[in-house]
């Protein structure tokens, strides 16, 4: 998880509860490590957005969807038998 910081005073803060919203929102509840000048409490929400690069089982399920999709001699010759 990425480092929180405090939207006040930029000092590192510390998450000190969470509460899943659902399966890809968390709201994290944090406090400003910077007692001494800023001692801040706040609420931050986490989301996931998209995968940049997909993982590789769901690449292969992909890939295999679209060969099964393929006529059967395209499949053969991608697989390598129909040389």
């Amino acid at each position: 998880m990425a480092r929180v910081t405090c939207p006040n005073c930029e000092a590192k803060a510390i998450v000190t509860s969470r509460d899943k919203q659902s399966t890809h929102v968390v709201t994290l509840y944090c406090s400003c490590s910077n007692t001494r000048e800023c001692g801040a409490t706040f609420r931050v929400t986490q989301s996931f957005d998209h995968f940049i690069n997909p993982p590789c089982k769901s690449t292969a399920q992909i890939a295999a969807g679209l060969i099964k999709n393929l006529p059967r001699e395209q499949q053969l010759e991608l697989l390598g038998f129909n040389q």
